[in-house]
């Protein structure tokens, strides 16, 4: 048994603990399961006099669990394991027996108020004894759950055998049946096992169900289905709709089930992970010039976040050797990198509506065309040539600009930002000693070998730098299409240092925030442009 815990001394003090209060080892356990008196808190939840503390490997970090028998709520398997603590949890409030009994004393409490503040107290899945390695995906409103009721719906099962998408109406051939049961509230906790199903149906609903599951009795239906149907029950949770999906096997009193792991794949379900700036970018639009390594991490960072409308410009295709950097895989080699980029950001966000352009602007009226309607522009290009041709269209435009590149090798990634009236243009910081200049190095020691078939060297930068700058610049983006600011118009992180090249020579970031205000705003170019135009 210590071989499987981390902290011998404190395990052996609790156990000392466990017999101070009355607890005695189980034969044959090897001290791994201790019996003893129930906590009192327990006697107006169940008529049981004892109850059995379980060390599980992985002691001190993981809690002891605890058996109680004769329990009826939530929290509680059938076999009278009592969920006291979630997965994860680092309070390490069971290294002592009174830490123990305080949370015992506070699972009852919460026990007996019906568990009103807890969101986890119905969860089904967890609760429910035997389960299903697969999961069940779903578009609640899609399926058309009415209330007060029970309908068909139907499953189709991935060539994989999972996940099993779940639609509305009968089955055809080939598909899984099912049925619906809406309850309303639940007067009880979530059924734990089949037979429990019947408790939370009216006398319409357990009819209708034993109908169907009588049904099975005609091979034929079997052979259909597969051998399963599928039950759902549908509650109401706090106000919002809750369930369990069931995969029904066997014929009348021997039917079985085992509950099916539950995907919810409508908009609001995957939104609820874009993070908080979601609802202010599902109104704005990005462009985004460049689909490669970073132009790619970036759309799909901010689309995943929320965005609601990205133009992707790009001409070149995605290659094999693109592939150790981009967003894409090798599914996508000798497609448009654009279209590549969205077909990820698709899967991945299916919120963003897209854009694809297969072109390389380089005048100013074809730059102008892309920036027409955009809330921002992202200049993810890495060319210099171009990085000065867009700045000064979106300058003129007063478009905010946010723009990455990497430099020597992947030891440098710089981020410029053009969009607050105190940001200084980035034509004009090239005069200010507070925006160092990134010196050349040499390009043996910078770059790759060049690959077959071309001439140019290929940039070194090690992937997990490819993802730090693009994880900024998209972060730059946010902040500025939510108004914050709260990033410098200027950040240079260095990844690795140059020896003698300061201020490069220390990993770390620099940014402009760091050296003397700045004598030049873009708010005061804006007015010299507006005046020389005129």
């Amino acid at each position: 048994m210590f071989d499987e815990c981390f902290d011998v001394p404190s395990l052996e003090s609790f156990m000392t603990e466990l017999v101070d209060r009355g607890f005695e080892p189980v034969r044959g356990s090897d001290r791994k399961l201790w019996r003893g008196p129930i906590h009192p808190s327990f006697e107006c939840l169940t008529k049981a006099s004892t109850m059995e503390v379980v060390i599980v490997p992985g002691w001190p970090y993981q809690p002891p669990a605890l058996l109680v028998q004769g329990l009826s709520t939530n929290h509680l398997t059938l076999d009278g394991l009592v969920c006291m603590w979630k997965d994860g949890n680092t309070s390490r409030q069971w290294i002592t027996v009174d830490g123990l009994f305080e949370r015992i004393e506070e699972w009852c409490r919460e026990a007996e108020q019906g568990w009103r503040n807890d969101d986890l107290g119905r969860d089904a899945f967890l609760n429910f004894t035997d389960k299903a390695p697969v999961l069940a995906t779903f578009d609640l409103q899609h399926v058309d759950i009415s209330r007060g009721g029970w309908g068909d719906f139907h499953g189709v099962v991935a060539a994989s055998g999972t996940p099993v998408a779940l639609g509305p109406g009968v089955a055809r051939s080939g598909q899984l049946r099912g049925l619906w049961f809406q309850v309303g509230e639940l007067r009880k906790p979530p059924p734990r096992q089949f037979s429990e199903v019947l408790d939370h149906l009216n006398r319409r609903q357990r009819r209708a169900l034993w109908d169907r599951i009588e049904r099975r009795h005609n091979a034929k239906t079997l052979a259909a289905s597969g051998g399963v149907d599928l039950v759902m029950l549908c509650w109401v949770h706090n106000g919002r709709p809750d369930l369990l999906v069931l995969a029904v096997e066997g014929i009348g009193e021997s039917a079985s089930a085992r509950a099916l792991q539950l995907g919810p794949n409508d908009e609001a379900s995957l939104m609820l992970r874009a993070g908080p700036d979601a609802p202010k970018l599902r109104t704005h639009r990005a462009v985004v010039f460049g689909a490669g390594a970073l132009g790619g991490h970036v759309a799909l960072a901010l689309a995943e976040s929320g965005l609601g409308l990205l133009d992707i410009v790009d001409a070149d295709i995605l290659t094999p050797g693109n592939v150790v950097w981009h967003v894409a895989g090798h599914w996508a080699v000798g497609s448009p990198k654009v279209a590549a980029v969205a077909a990820v950001v698709g899967h991945h966000a299916p919120w963003t509506k897209i854009n694809t352009f297969i072109e390389c602007p380089r005048t100013p009226v074809d730059i102008r065309t892309r920036l027409e309607h955009a809330d921002i522009v992202v200049d993810a290009t890495g060319d210099g040539a171009f990085a000065s041709s867009v700045a000064t269209i979106a300058l003129q435009r007063e478009t905010p600009l946010v723009a990455g590149a990497l430099y020597r090798g992947g030891f440098l990634g710089r981020l410029r930002r053009q969009a607050h009236a105190d940001d200084t243009p980035i034509e004009h910081r090239p005069e200010l000693d507070r925006y160092p200049l990134i010196p050349p190095g040499d390009v043996d020691a910078d770059f790759a070998t060049p690959q077959v078939g071309c001439s140019a060297p290929v940039n070194n930068a090690p992937p997990a730098v490819v993802l730090s700058l693009s994880s900024l610049i998209a972060q730059s983006a946010i902040d500025v299409l939510t108004s914050r600011f709260k990033l410098a118009d200027e950040i240079i992180e260095v990844y690795r240092a140059l020896s003698g090249e300061p201020p490069f020579d220390r990993i770390g970031r620099l940014h402009s925030s760091q050296r003397p205000v700045r004598e030049t705003n873009i708010g005061w170019i804006m007015a010299e442009t507006c005046r020389k135009e005129s």
